[in-house]
């Protein structure tokens, strides 16, 4: 069954209509709208074009969906448009057909909502994006800036205006960038991106540092609309946590550096303890004299080499390696004897060289017989110590092995950890440290140990020409 409805009916029906009825020519000017769009549109002005009423850089969308209606051949098509209207957003449905040069729009408002939000992203409903933008642009701490062609501010956020020192209440926006007064230097750096950027139509990416303050700062230029958007992150507050944690760790050097200088100072010492020892009982001061001056020379090169970490760089020089360990016989001899340790040596010749601070591997072996020492349980019998060098490839390798109380596997696992120790007075440091030694050195350190069967310390050092 259907009803007539007549022309009375039909003005009551279209007062009742909150629909948008707009007749566009080619070029998008208005020609013809109802009473509703002719309020809705109401703030362009006399100058009655649909573009005015869309953000601009909505507006290449909106012309495209007018030409796609021009080439439709009279068959309808929908979209849904963004306006800008007074500062708030509107979602509007729309239907349009071409017919005898003219456009004509049929559109439905979905909603609308307040908003200084100036990059709409198209997220479901008009709410839902505006959510998002609001998210993006306020609410991250991220700092957001998008200058014109000219070099004029389209869109500035709160946390912009905060780091460039600028007013929130203020408005900024077609103001000109390079007139903002601001004594922060982030403000010629901006502007020397842009340039950049819109010179070479290309994304920039820069660090920025001023005293204490860092920033990176992202440009990308949009071709079509011939704009730079930017994204600045304050990345000061990182930076003076990295420098906190650089000084703290800083402090922890200081401090291994001052305990490892006291451990590493009792080896010579208690070499010149025992010869002095030696040199009562035999009655014989001429004979260990020179040995005990060496000794309190390597004492002074130690405490110079520990200075020197913070100085420079450890010095090197090319000597046989056969030279360093064949040195260090008669000391060992002589430690062992006092503490009735058998000592074995082998050491082979080779023409090459390496290239070490000779004093640093000598601290680390001297480390290595004090270990061994100390490794031996008070009532043992049969102590065995044995010095190791030869060549492996293209390096030359030496073992220390020992015969001593040895270690399990969760000690064996922790034993190069720093402060981490198994003896009563001991703080840790000495294998730390000579692994760090061996590996300035381009070497590698090697522990093996069996609980009740002794240990074995082997390190290799490259050898050259």
């Amino acid at each position: 069954m259907s009803f007539i409805i007549d022309k009375k009916e039909q003005n009551i029906f279209q007062k009742l209509s909150s629909d948008l009825r707009i007749i566009l020519n080619a070029n998008g000017f208005i020609e013809e709208w109802n009473e509703q769009a002719s309020k809705f549109l109401d703030s362009i002005g006399e100058e009655r074009s649909f573009f005015l009423s869309f953000p601009s850089s909505n507006r290449n969308e909106v012309y495209t969906y007018l030409q796609q209606i021009i080439k439709a051949d009279g068959k309808s098509l929908k979209r849904f448009l963004f306006h800008r209207l007074n500062g708030t957003y509107y979602e509007v449905a729309y239907s349009g057909l071409y017919s005898d040069g003219r456009i004509y729009l049929s559109g439905h408002i979905i909603e609308g909502k307040d908003s200084s939000v100036v990059l709409p992203l198209h997220y479901g409903t008009i709410e839902q994006s505006l959510k998002v933008n609001e998210f993006m642009t306020n609410l991250l701490d991220i700092a957001i800036l998008v200058l014109s062609k000219g070099g004029n501010i389209e869109y500035i956020n709160n946390r912009c205006m905060t780091l460039l020192e600028l007013d929130v209440d203020e408005s900024y926006n077609n103001l000109a960038f390079q007139d903002l007064l601001t004594p922060v230097f982030l403000k010629e750096k901006l502007y020397e991106i842009y340039e950049e950027v819109l010179a070479n139509k290309t994304f920039k990416e820069r660090i920025c540092y001023d005293d204490d303050m860092l920033f990176q700062i992202q440009g990308i230029h949009f071709e079509r609309s011939q704009k730079v958007f930017f994204i600045i992150h304050d990345r000061s507050y990182q930076q003076r946590f990295e420098n906190l944690l650089i000084y703290k760790q800083q402090m922890e050097s200081v401090s291994q550096i001052s305990a490892g200088m006291a451990h590493e100072l009792r080896n010579p010492l208690s070499v010149i303890k025992g010869f002095i020892q030696l040199s009562q009982i035999t009655n014989n001061w001429n004979k260990y004299y020179d040995t005990i001056m060496a000794e309190i020379n390597r004492m002074n090169a130690i405490i110079e080499d520990f200075l020197a970490v913070s100085r420079k760089k450890v010095k090197k020089q090319s000597v046989q390696p056969q030279a360093i360990f064949q040195s260090l016989v008669y000391i060992f001899q002589s430690e062992c004897l006092l503490h009735n340790i058998d000592f074995d040596f082998e050491i082979d010749e080779v023409e090459e060289n390496v290239i070490v601070n000779e004093a640093m591997i000598k601290q680390v072996m001297l480390n290595f017989l004090r270990n061994a020492i100390e490794a031996y349980p008070a009532d043992q019998k049969n102590k065995l110590f044995l010095l190791r060098a030869k060549r492996i490839d293209s390096f030359y390798e030496i073992k220390v092995i020992d015969n001593g109380r040895g270690m399990n596997a969760e000690v064996l696992d922790r034993i190069g950890k720093p402060f981490f120790t198994t003896k009563e007075k001991g703080n840790g440091l000495g294998i730390p440290l000579c692994k760090k030694i061996i590996e300035d050195h381009d070497g590698e350190l090697f522990i093996d140990s069996k609980l009740g069967e002794g240990s074995t310390f082997c390190f290799r050092l490259p050898l050259v020409k």
